[in-house]
């Protein structure tokens, strides 16, 4: 039997109800992970995480002060050779990861650097951060939509073609605070 997440929260502070030791319930946020309909077998899973970073509000969402992102969605181009680009990136100064993806000879470098340059303008011009003190501290690459062609062959056959699209998602956040 597998017990919900707020149900088992409450049987752990039922549990440390009599002790000096209380639960930190207030500190978890509940991130699910959205699935599509047609897949059988990535059941919908509800995880805590704790909050590091930023404001939690009386809902409990967290605001985030220092980081800005940008999003580049629906880049013609394999996910997979725009993680090969983006795990270079991640975690590195913004300086630093300019200079990576100029010298970088892939074609998946050109999109991530208008995103890293969009991210710190993002920073700079509506938090009004110091582009020298910023680093990117998430950088993820998630598949867009397949679009899909027939390519005619021999005998009356036709091979399929998948031209594959990615979302682009680079997350700036400051140091200095």
């Amino acid at each position: 039997m597998a017990l919900t997440l707020p149900h088992a929260f409450s049987r752990l502070s039922l549990f440390h109800q009599n002790s000096q030791i209380t639960p930190i319930t207030h500190s978890l946020r509940l991130k699910t992970t959205w699935r599509h309909p047609n897949t059988r077998y990535a059941p919908l899973l509800a995880t805590a995480q704790p909050l590091t970073e930023g404001v939690v509000t009386k809902k409990g969402k967290q605001e985030s002060y220092a980081e800005a992102q940008a999003t580049g969605r629906y880049i013609p181009m394999s996910a997979n050779k725009a993680r090969r680009v983006v795990d270079q990136i991640r975690g590195r100064s913004y300086e630093e990861s300019l200079m990576i993806l100029e010298l970088m000879p892939y074609r998946a470098c050109d999109p991530v650097l208008k995103l890293v340059y969009s991210a710190a303008a993002n920073a700079s011009k509506n938090m009004g951060l110091n582009e020298a003190s910023l680093i990117v501290s998430r950088a993820e690459v998630n598949e867009g939509p397949t679009r899909k062609k027939v390519r005619p062959q021999a005998r009356g056959r036709a091979h399929p073609i998948r031209r594959r699209t990615c979302h682009i998602t680079v997350v700036m956040k400051d140091t200095s605070l």
